[in-house]
């Protein structure tokens, strides 16, 4: 009921079967746990083609989601994100038996890289019932016009649910003065385009180490792969914690980031 043409359910599939043809899924993680259940600092970025964005391009365009009436689904407090780590998914699956309400999709990555199967799990895990909202990783190293210019590019307003998040797990060797200043600059030109400030990511020791203080006003998803809940020294009351990366659900072969709201946060708060 989300897509308006009447074919775009099997042209992204076809695009989806396509795209995992012609590229090599590496069983690495977007994150690597450290001994403390934390990502490392050290990140290795997603090798895409480089005509993956006109691909993906061409498959947003071809879907033509609509987004209609509140798409915030508040069943229950738990949700996941997903890149082209988790493969071909079976949203419809995930939708019906895994007790996610909504999940964040890897949509661009720094200057150009955009993820190859963004376009179909759009589409597809809006069709199943779940809220869905987009994420770009942020490059220190690259400047932030090609980066604002390379994520709303492909991350649409109309085919969003949830305010965009944004993905920040390293300085890239930068000097920490530069890297926030960059980082404020990127985040505050995505709020003024999407009219809405978008949730950010990081982990807990990079946050105490880096981004304390910074972005007040702004909610935070915290990662941290341990029992205890992350601790922050500013005390900053993030809305959701990434308590796991190797999380296993019903539709996703393999493993899952798995979040969960913290506190009285709502997830109508994110709606975009």
């Amino acid at each position: 009921m989300w897509i308006s043409h009447p074919f775009s359910l099997k042209a992204l599939c076809l695009v989806g079967c396509f795209s995992f043809m012609g590229m090599s899924i590496h069983a690495e993680r977007k994150h690597r746990a450290s001994s403390t259940g934390e990502p490392s600092e050290h990140i290795v970025p997603d090798m895409l083609p480089k005509q993956s964005k006109k691909n993906v391009q061409t498959s947003v365009q071809m879907m033509q989601v609509s987004r209609g009436n509140s798409r915030v689904n508040t069943k229950f407090r738990e949700g996941i994100d997903v890149s082209r780590y988790q493969g071909v998914i079976d949203w419809m699956r995930v939708g019906t038996e895994a007790n996610v309400s909504f999940v964040y999709i890897k949509a661009t990555e720094g200057s150009s890289l955009v993820d190859p199967t963004y376009a179909y799990n759009l589409a597809n895990a809006r069709q199943a019932g779940l809220s869905v909202g987009s994420y770009h990783f942020y490059r220190p190293k690259v400047s932030v016009d090609e980066q604002v210019s390379n994520m709303t590019s492909v991350v649409l307003k109309a085919d969003q649910d949830l305010v965009p998040l944004i993905d920040i797990e390293t300085t890239g060797g930068v000097a920490n003065d530069k890297f926030v200043a960059d980082l404020q600059e990127f985040v505050e030109r995505i709020a003024a385009y999407y009219g809405k400030k978008p949730l950010l990511y990081t982990y807990q020791n990079f946050y105490n180490r880096h981004l304390v203080g910074t972005f007040k006003g702004y909610h935070w998803v915290m990662a941290k792969y341990k029992d205890e809940e992350p601790m922050l020294t500013d005390n900053v009351d993030y809305m959701m914690w990434q308590y796991t990366q190797t999380g296993r659900l019903p539709g996703i072969r393999g493993n899952v980031d798995r979040i969960r709201l913290m506190g009285n946060h709502s997830l109508t708060i994110l709606e975009m």
